[in-house]
């Protein structure tokens, strides 16, 4: 089907000097553009051609596309992290910009080839976007979706310019949650992202769930995710990789998703409400918002995993009665008796429960992570001292057997010349790594031109993120917050614009998609 003459909008032969005589398309319209896209007109797997973009992100670009053999129009996604890879000369092919990128660029396109097999698995369920395969193919992975007109529930709720429907949008997210249901209790998968981003309404008022590149397969609670979290959405045990997660995860952000959409208004990250800092009921908003349901919304909100709503079912049952014609309206994900049993189950943990306060619990949670950091601190303090004495011997013994000086350092029992580094442990760039040069100001962020330390990340990412350097008189790291969505250490923002010192090796988290970036030093020796 390749020629100049077919529409990248609507597939006939009717493009000409950029303009479609048939649906009124023109190239001029088309804010995606440049070289990392591929040319329309393409043909995929010698069925598919490709069309307009659809949208593009950091690490994919979503097509319009036309499957020559069912006669369809669909979608294709493509696997293109933005600044690992650029088009060969033959305008398919991708190719690395640098060796370094090998490593991250073959764990993204793992993750990727995941989450079609996730969405190929998940086969048919009502509200879930449908996959029909996936291929690999020009260096790089693709997969074709159901093609979706229409818009996503932050952009409708952006437009609408004011307060939409409750039942409306109470709708939306119960069709979400339903599916979310069958999906927790058939394959033991979690989405891991639910947004108003990753919700879309089509033209025809269907409801989809997109996006399963973070999605994981659980059996029970289990430990060791990697730290994926979206800011304001995700709850606390997306910020660590040793917290279990599970139905109870989804349960949170779908609950965020519904209190924005509602409201207008974003929660407050879940490291700040782990602080103190805590959001207005939607009672209390003059919403029209029935009790039961602010309160379901709540609960779903608790910060405690142990606290918290645990299941879809028991979150439908909760916000029912807001939607349009109320809650004899919803039915069971996929088994009646089922969801009454839940139901059943549910009210029983409430009612053991009823005497503890929400405030409470999440104060607990709070004390409980102030706990875990002072532990963190103290065994920090120890090492560094240990290393300290250590130092002093070494240069004691070093001085009595060579007179004094020496070009070498001493570290503890660890001899040569000591090496600062930074290392990027997860996110899109895991695994990349710096040595860098003592008493200097090194810049990390995504930035080309800004950044000495660049890394590939979602645009929470900022320009340049964060500055540090390392002052090997003192043994210490400096870093300064420069960014927009902040440097986290043991879980508490540092002050923006401030410097802190610490003693290698220290942790930090960089925003959202938790880009977590250790410094350390290491020793050379010649």
């Amino acid at each position: 089907m390749e020629g100049q003459d077919i529409c990248p909008n609507c597939f006939a032969h009717s493009y000409k000097d950029g303009a479609c005589s048939r649906c009124g398309y023109q190239v001029s319209f088309d804010s995606h553009t440049g070289s990392r896209i591929l040319r329309a007109g393409t043909t995929l797997r010698h069925r598919y051609c490709v069309g307009k973009v659809l949208g593009e992100g950091g690490f994919g670009i979503t097509y319009k596309a036309y499957d020559t053999q069912k006669g369809l129009i669909c979608a294709i996604k493509e696997y293109a992290p933005n600044g690992m890879c650029r088009r060969a000369a033959d305008g398919r092919t991708l190719e690395l910009n640098a060796s370094s990128s090998k490593m991250p660029y073959m764990a993204g396109l793992k993750r990727f080839m995941e989450e079609s097999q996730i969405l190929i698995k998940l086969g048919r369920i009502p509200s879930v976007v449908n996959i029909s395969e996936s291929f690999q193919e020009n260096a790089t992975a693709y997969f074709v979706m159901e093609y979706l007109d229409g818009a996503d529930l932050g952009q409708i709720v952006r437009a609408a310019g004011k307060r939409l429907p409750v039942a409306e949008i109470t709708d939306i997210i119960l069709q979400v949650a339903v599916s979310m249901d069958v999906i927790h209790a058939k394959t033991k998968i979690i989405h891991r992202d639910i947004s108003p981003d990753n919700i879309y309404i089509t033209k025809d008022k269907k409801v989809k769930l997109i996006d399963f590149g973070s999605a994981k397969e659980v059996s029970g609670s289990q430990e060791g995710f990697s730290v994926l979290v979206k800011l304001k959405l995700s709850p606390p045990e997306q910020y660590s990789s040793n917290m279990a997660q599970g139905s109870f995860t989804d349960v949170y952000s779908l609950a965020a998703t519904y209190y924005y959409a509602l409201s207008g208004i974003n929660l407050p990250p879940a490291p700040d409400r782990l602080n103190g800092k805590n959001y207005v009921p939607l009672k209390q908003l003059g919403l029209g918002i029935a009790e039961s349901v602010s309160d379901a919304v709540d609960r779903a909100l608790i910060l405690d995993t142990k606290m918290r709503t645990q299941t879809m079912q028991a979150f439908i049952q909760g916000i029912a009665p807001a939607a349009i014609g109320g809650a004899k309206r919803v039915v069971s994900s996929y088994e009646a008796e089922k969801l009454v049993r839940q139901r059943e189950i549910y009210e029983r943990q409430q009612g053991r429960q009823s005497g503890l306060d929400r405030q409470a619990a999440d104060k607990a949670a709070r004390e409980q992570l102030k706990k875990q950091a002072l532990a963190r601190q103290k065994q920090q303090e120890a090492v560094r001292q240990e290393r300290e004495r250590q130092q002093r011997a070494g240069r004691t013994s070093g001085a009595a057997r060579a007179g004094g000086g020496g070009s070498q350092r001493v570290s503890g029992s660890r001899q040569g010349t000591a090496v600062p580094y930074v290392s990027v442990l997860t996110g899109p760039s895991g695994g990349m790594s710096w040595n860098i040069p003592p008493d200097r100001k090194m810049k990390f962020g995504r930035s080309k031109t800004e950044a000495n330390l660049q890394v590939v990340q979602p645009e929470d990412i900022s320009r340049v993120h964060c500055e540090i350097a390392y002052s090997p008189g003192k043994d210490q790291f400096s870093i300064r917050d420069v960014s927009t969505y902040g440097v986290f250490y043991n879980g508490r923002r540092l002050e923006k614009g401030r410097e802190y010192r610490f003693t290698p090796p220290a942790r930090f988290m960089l925003a959202s998609k938790a880009c977590i970036i250790e410094l350390g030093v290491k020793y050379e020796h010649h």
